[in-house]
């Protein structure tokens, strides 16, 4: 294979691997905007926290699979600060995100800092460089495939139906003897874990990470939601997951192809992609509403 050849090939496998990686920040949104029926703006944190952790662990010598559960972890613990706030403060969900959102943000840098001492002297490369573009997809395939699984069964569980409840009302929730602060803290956990596994998985296919690697989380999960429900039309729950994955793998595939139409995959091209797709779906979307 020419090394053109070569290049083209593992930027397709790369495109592919990040596409599956997002769909876990697709599955995060779905669960706090359209089960639970809150806006959770922490996800855009958790990605970074999740990315950057994993790669601060695995330059410090730390095992991956290790780095990566801590980081999981890590992305948990985001979602229950949210909730705290707003079971025991009574904040709004929405402000009490952007509350932690900036937190993090300031221990994020923090953990940068800390990195960046631990790989004094060490090539930052060598870390990711044992594993091909090949090896890097088959890793992410497997990890969304049992994390998607385990979405899908926990949505049609007794669990997944406490969650649907609160989101239809707390006040029926509470009727029914539903834990409703259980019920949300462990809701924006799974959420925020999901985004943090995603983040950490970005980190190890692309060998970077940075705070601002989960800037627009929250707006790429809302169009998959709407590209996988125009597409699919969902009328179950199962339905509406399978959605959301085909439209944060759509959404992803476009994104990347319009930022390298615009000359490069810096930051500002990939936000004016995300930004100018997210709007083609709203528009699409609003006059399919009208239509019907």
């Amino acid at each position: 294979m020419f090394p053109l050849e070569s290049v083209l090939a593992t930027n397709m496998v790369n495109i592919i691997s990040l596409s599956l990686a997002f769909i876990l920040i697709g599955l995060n949104v779905y669960l706090s905007s359209q089960v639970l029926n809150v806006t959770d703006l922490t996800c855009d944190a958790s990605v970074a926290l999740g990315g950057c952790s994993y790669g601060v662990l695995t330059l410090c010598g730390i095992h991956p699979v290790v780095a990566f559960f801590v980081s999981v972890c890590f992305g948990a613990a985001a979602g229950f600060l949210t909730s705290s706030l707003v079971n025991n403060i009574k904040i709004e969900p929405v402000l009490a995100s952007i509350i932690i959102l900036t937190l993090l943000q300031t221990i994020i840098v923090k953990i940068l800092d800390f990195g960046k001492i631990a790989a004094t002297g060490k090539d930052e490369v060598s870390v990711f460089a044992s594993f091909s573009a090949i090896d890097n997809a088959i890793i992410t395939f497997v990890t969304v495939s049992v994390l998607f699984m385990f979405f899908l069964k926990m949505m049609n569980s007794e669990y997944g139906l406490a969650m649907r409840v609160y989101g239809d009302g707390q006040i029926i929730s509470k009727s029914l003897g539903i834990d409703t602060k259980g019920t949300l803290s462990a809701g924006l956990e799974i959420g925020n874990a999901f985004a943090a596994a995603a983040g950490a998985l970005v980190a190890q296919i692309t060998g970077t990470f940075d705070v601002a690697m989960g800037g627009g989380a929250f707006v790429f999960g809302l169009a998959a939601i709407i590209i996988g429900n125009r597409l699919l039309l969902p009328g179950t729950i199962k339905a509406s997951v399978f959605g959301c994955l085909v439209g944060a793998v759509i959404y992803k595939v476009l994104t990347e192809v319009v930022t390298r139409m615009l000359g490069g995959s810096e930051y500002n091209s990939i936000a004016i992609a995300m930004a100018l797709i997210f709007l083609i779906a709203i528009i699409q979307d609003s006059k399919t509403r009208r239509i019907t």
